[in-house]
């Protein structure tokens, strides 16, 4: 008896040959990948990719680990760390294009492929993946990308308006629509049940971004506005806004025992394609919602790169990638996607709310979310112009430092610091560059962003760091805020080096005398690169129950300050 693959071996006539161990592996790998594509059946897997898989082994013999490479290739799920070097060319020219989560890892797997074409631009792409929201308020100065894929023209407006600058929206080149993501069988469970007073408004826990800093938030919540009762509505916002940040992760979703996420079909798709043991469903809302739209704003005033960024934005339209769009859930020119599966109800598009609707939305939202009042004091010591990976110490916390403030919410707070020995006006160890102001106006911005980029005249000698803690504390106690989370963030490259100023002892006394509980401070600081002495740092936030984190590296900063800056 034969079959689809040959002899079979119950046919004891058929000749046998010695199988060694390497074909052995690769025979073991491919009942070990069969056996969990039967398993994962019922949630409908994409059949042209296990056929491809299957088809792979059986020919070429190279097991499992095709298996995997083949499916990333398929969906990327992560941005190069390095730059793509063209073959076209011995010395490309460094392009930086920050781009929008969602759709970073697809750019950065086009940006590779154009790098392996023998008519390459003579273009390094260095893919950075970051929220629309933190790139338009921090486009000044410091923390300019030579180009920026947004996902909604939307974030223009609020570029323009921090920048100074006139940017335009440019044609999408992609959109992608947007779903729910939630655990099959909770998803199953939902019948008819699918308008969004259903969705956001019944028991099940559900994952929204700030609408201040997410167009899925701004869409989502504009169109259910319209069905869902105000007090479901204020409820919603209540539960939601005090923990909420600019985007939404699915981590940990299909190990809850309830909740569903709002995303983008293209972030579900991605999340599937990099966990295949944790798939979720996606659940589409009968009204439909907005859905995001990737368009390649070009930034540079340099000429050369302004080319290197257009033959970039002719190469994301073309049919190769596509096709690596529709994969991934994205819809192009040339086509459509396949619907997400399992899929409950219809994916539809809605009108984008009115600005009368959002209004009433980002009231609501802002009553409700958290409030920070930070002072951040930022290290200018000469050992911030060591370099690290093609730039200084001091270029990496410019940027981090303009893109964290721009990232937390616009309710936050910030007044901005320098510290060296005898920086400030009177030979003291710190300096005021802007005082206290709300970032949710566009002048706060940029004065910060101002300031942050004009640091390095600034940059040298030693770090005045236990005075400055000092000052700061006392300063960010005296413009304590009520209703806010008060707290001084200080950003140190290394240990105190101030020999006539206060120890350590002395600064946890004066510390522990300032405190009041009626008023309180917290202190965080952030060591970076490992170099600030993390037991005295330990010793001093622990007076007022602040914390202190080391970043391994000075890249790690931005995210920790954002958080620090309750982003």
């Amino acid at each position: 008896m034969t079959g689809p693959g040959g002899t079979s071996p119950e046919d004891s006539s058929a000749p046998r040959r010695r199988i060694g161990p390497y074909e052995q592996s690769l025979r073991e790998s491919r009942e070990r990948v069969e056996a969990a594509e039967r398993e994962r059946a019922r949630r409908r897997r994409r059949t042209r990719v296990v056929a491809a898989v299957a088809t792979v082994v059986v020919a070429a013999g190279v097991g499992y680990g095709a298996y995997r490479y083949i499916g990333q290739r398929d969906v990327p799920t992560s941005v190069p760390t390095v730059a793509a070097q063209p073959t076209s060319c011995a010395k490309p020219v460094k392009v930086r294009v920050a781009v929008a989560p969602a759709i970073a890892p697809v750019v950065g797997a086009a940006a590779t492929a154009l790098a392996q074409r023998p008519d390459a631009p003579c273009a390094a792409f260095t893919i950075d993946s970051e929220e629309p929201f933190s790139v338009a308020g921090s486009l000044a100065g410091a923390g300019r990308p030579d180009a920026w894929i947004t996902d909604s023209s939307v974030w223009i407006g609020r570029a323009n308006a921090v920048s100074r600058s006139s940017l335009a929206p440019t044609e999408p080149f992609a959109s992608t629509p947007v779903v729910l993501a939630m655990k099959d069988d909770a998803a199953s469970a939902l019948g008819t049940r699918l308008g969004w007073a259903d969705l956001l408004g019944g028991t099940v826990p559900v994952r929204i971004p700030d609408p201040n800093r997410s167009a899925i938030a701004r869409n989502v919540l504009g169109v259910a506005a319209a069905t869902l009762p105000v007090p479901r509505m204020r409820s919603l916002v209540t539960s939601s806004a005090p923990t909420a940040g600019g985007g939404v992760t699915l981590d940990g979703l299909a190990q809850a025992r309830s909740g569903a996420a709002v995303v983008s079909q293209a972030q579900l798709v991605a999340w599937n394609a990099a966990h295949p043991e944790e798939q979720l469903s996606a659940v589409a809302a009968s009204e439909g919602a907005p859905p995001l739209e990737y368009s390649l704003v070009p930034l540079t005033t340099d000429d050369a790169k302004a080319g290197l960024v257009k033959a970039l934005g002719a190469y994301l339209t073309s049919s190769a990638t596509q096709k690596l769009l529709q994969d991934s859930g994205f819809r192009t020119a040339s086509g459509d996607p396949k619907d997400p599966s399992p899929l409950y109800g219809e994916i539809r598009d809605a009108a984008a709310p009115s600005s009368a609707t959002l209004a009433g939305v980002f009231s609501l939202w802002n009553a409700s979310a958290r409030k920070t009042q930070a002072l951040i004091a930022v290290d200018v010591s000469g050992s911030m112009l060591e370099r690290t990976e093609g730039a200084t110490r001091l270029a990496v916390v410019q940027k981090s430092t303009v893109r964290a403030l721009a990232a937390v919410s616009p309710t936050a707070v910030a007044s901005l610091w320098i510290y060296s020995l005898h920086v400030g006006n009177r030979a003291d160890d710190y300096r005021q560059l802007t005082a206290y102001a709300g970032l949710g106006v566009a002048k706060s911005l940029t004065a910060l962003d101002s300031a942050v980029t004009g640091l390095d005249t600034y940059v040298g000698g030693g770090s005045g760091l236990y005075d400055t803690i000092a000052a700061a504390y006392d300063r960010a106690k005296s413009a304590w805020r009520p209703g806010f989370t008060n707290t001084l963030v200080v950003v140190a490259d290394g240990p105190n080096e101030d020999d006539y100023g206060l120890s350590l002892d002395l600064l946890k006394k004066r510390l522990a005398a300032a405190k009041d509980a009626k008023r309180p401070v917290r202190i965080v600081v952030l060591g970076i690169g490992g170099r600030a002495d993390a037991a005295a740092m330990q010793q001093v936030v622990s007076v007022t129950g602040g914390q202190y984190i080391s970043t391994r590296t000075v890249e790690e900063l931005q995210p920790a300050l954002a958080k620090a800056l309750g982003g």
